[in-house]
Parts: structure tokens; sequence; C-alpha cells
């Protein structure tokens, strides 16, 4: 909760708050899934899969402000640690130092800098202080700068130069990470071309070809049950006990349907779109919750574009295969 800025909530009320909207939400979808639907499977899975997205919903949410919050931080952390170099330089202890820094435009960064000054000036010791302040941000880079400071202290040395030499650590790593993401970019691009391009075109032929396949042997069914049927055909040429002819099997009714055809298309290019987006987040900063944000964006694409693909299949040569 602290990690995510939503100290002023408590992680029960959080929590009570969310297990009740994801129950509500649940209740709701299984009297809808009882007024459109009369299968039970659907009756029944309803209702615990909104469950499950709801509950997986809240945690996404902490997740991703937790990971906004300490990019921002991130961003203006080496800026911080030179205007307190330079407050420490210019005479300030270190305490006044840390409290001159708080800038306006530093934003979530700003408020713990208060938070740490607030600490100090009430005894808490400037150690434990910067060190609470990492446990409240989800960053490795503050957590090994607050590290350093701590070593500093302890030790005894000149903070301000240890500050400056932070510092332009930290700018080195982002400047690492830009090469890196810059690098990656071509794996970025081949990720969404195969999850949101090339898996929507490949599942739209398939299902198509579902669909075509289960009309033609509908019609054949017909033709073979209607008029002189291929049965008396086959006894008056004398081959009606040749393997496949003559026969007027019906499809059964176990057999695979273009609608299940259709239904896993789906299912898959909604799986394929959300793993791309997590590929793509993982290539790009390292981390995979980073790519969540990219994957509603790819999953309406995709299905779009597969409805489309689709549509375009059966007006053209669907109309052919009648």
């Amino acid at each position: 909760m602290a990690q995510g800025g939503f100290d002023e909530i408590s992680s029960r009320t959080y929590l009570g708050f969310s297990i009740f909207f994801s129950i509500a939400l649940a209740v709701i979808a299984f009297f809808a899934a009882a007024i459109f639907s009369e299968d039970l499977l659907v009756r029944v899975a309803t209702p615990v899969l909104v469950l499950v997205l709801a509950l997986f919903s809240f945690y996404l949410l902490l997740a991703l402000s937790a990971e906004s919050r300490a990019q921002k931080i991130e961003e203006v952390l080496p800026e911080a640690l030179q205007i307190i170099s330079a407050n420490i330089r210019s005479g300030m202890t270190l305490e006044n130092a840390i409290w001159g820094s708080a800038r306006s435009e530093f934003g979530p960064l700003k408020d713990e800098i208060k938070r740490v000054s607030s600490d100090t000036f009430s005894g808490v010791p400037i150690d434990r202080a910067l060190r609470k302040m990492s446990d409240r941000v989800k960053s490795t880079i503050l957590e090994r700068a607050v590290k350093l400071i701590y070593e500093g202290i302890s030790l005894g040395g000149e903070m301000a130069p240890l500050l400056e030499a932070v510092s332009l650590d930290i700018r080195n790593i982002q400047l690492l990470r830009k090469e890196i993401s810059t690098s990656t970019l071509t794996y970025a691009i081949f990720i969404v071309f195969a999850g949101v391009i090339a898996a929507p075109l490949l599942f739209s032929v398939s299902t198509f070809y579902s669909e075509i396949n289960a009309g033609i042997m509908e019609k054949q069914y017909q033709r073979s049950a209607g008029g002189t049927s291929l049965d008396t055909a086959a006894q008056r040429a004398g081959v009606a006990g040749l393997p496949g002819i003559g026969t007027r099997s019906k499809p059964s009714e176990d057999a695979i349907t273009p609608q299940d055809v259709y239904w896993f298309a789906l299912a898959s290019i909604i799986l394929t779109s959300l793993c791309a987006g997590l590929l793509v987040g993982l290539v790009q900063t390292g981390k995979a919750v980073n790519g969540i944000k990219y994957s509603p964006f790819f999953i309406i694409l995709s299905l779009a574009l597969f409805t489309l693909l689709l549509n375009v299949l059966r007006a053209t040569i669907g109309t052919l295969a009648v």
C-alpha cells in the first residue's frame, strides 16, 4: 500500500473493499449468465471468472501504481542528489540539505523528502529515516543509493562528493537502460507483429476453413439423403460394399463445430495479446508488469483485426464456395 502511494488507506480497508466489490460483480455476472445462457457450465464459469479477474485487477492496480511511482522518483533522483550536494557545500547540515531539496517538480519524491525531514527533525536518526523511505518506494536504484549514503554517514566521509558520485552513477544507469531499450526495439516489433497481426490472420483463416468444411459436409449429407440416394446408385452399380461408396453418414454431434473453433480462436487471441504485452514490457524495461498497460490495446486491436479478416473471407471466398 505504501509503495503504491495509498498511505491514507489501510491495507485491511482496501482488502475488504476489493473482496466486497469482486463478490458483488460475481453475483451480478451469475444472474446475467442465467438470463442469457442455459448452459450450466457458462452459468458456473462466468461468475468465477469475473471474481478472479476483479481480484486480480485490484492487485494489478497496486502493482502498477508502485511501478509508476518508483519510475517517477528514479527520473528526478539524480537532480535531487545534486541539489542536496550543493546545499551541503553551501554550509548546510545533511538534514537541512535534504529539507531544502524538496521541489514541487519532483512529484512523489518531494513528498518522500518531506517525510524524511519530518522524521529527522522529530528525533529519528537520518539513516533510519532514509531506510524507511527506501521501504516505501519499490525501487532498486533508490535502495542502492540509500545504502551508499548510509555507509558514507557511518564511515564519516564527505557527503557532497559521495552524493555527486551516486547521482552520476544513477544517470549512467538510466542512459544504459535507454540504450538497451533502443537495441531491443526490433524484438518488441516482432512480438507485436506475431501477437497482434499474425495470430488474428491465422486464426481467421482456420475459423473460416472450419465453416467452409462444415458447410460442404452438410451439403453432401443433404444431397445423399434426397432423391435417388447414393446407396441405391451403389447397389445398382454393384459396388455397395466398397468403403466410402454410398455412405450417408450424418455429421457426429460430438464433432468439433465451427462455433467451437471460433471461441477457441477468440480465447487464444486474447491470451496471445496479453502475453505479447507482458513480453514487450519485459524486453523494453526488464519488468513484465510494465507491459500490462499495452495488453488492453493489443487485445482490442487483435480482436478487431480477427473480426475484420473473418468477415472479409466470408464476403469474398465464402460466396464462391456456396
